[in-house]
């Protein structure tokens, strides 16, 4: 998982630094074209997918969430909330 963190951030960088680089380096300069800025717009997208497969809610997944104890305690408050709902009818 270090791996990928690191990759992440480096694609990261990546993406900051090129913005400016193709203003600034005469080799990318030439290059800037509706092409080329379609690319970048790809790569961040990528960027953007990366950080969020990462997100808090995967690494719930990794570090051992059952969903079936999840599950048992939305189907007790379900249960709670029917009960409520068939006095508070009478």
């Amino acid at each position: 998982m270090k791996r990928y963190q690191i990759v992440k951030w480096l694609m990261t960088v990546v993406a900051v630094l090129l913005l400016p680089a193709m203003y600034l380096v005469p080799a990318l300069a030439e290059r800037r074209g509706l092409f080329s800025w379609m690319l970048y717009g790809l790569y961040i997208l990528v960027v953007l997918f990366v950080w969020g497969v990462t997100g808090k809610g995967n690494r719930n997944v990794s570090r051992g969430f059952d969903p079936e104890a999840d599950n048992q305690t939305l189907d007790e408050t379900r249960e709670v909330l029917r009960e409520r709902s068939r006095w508070k009818g009478i």
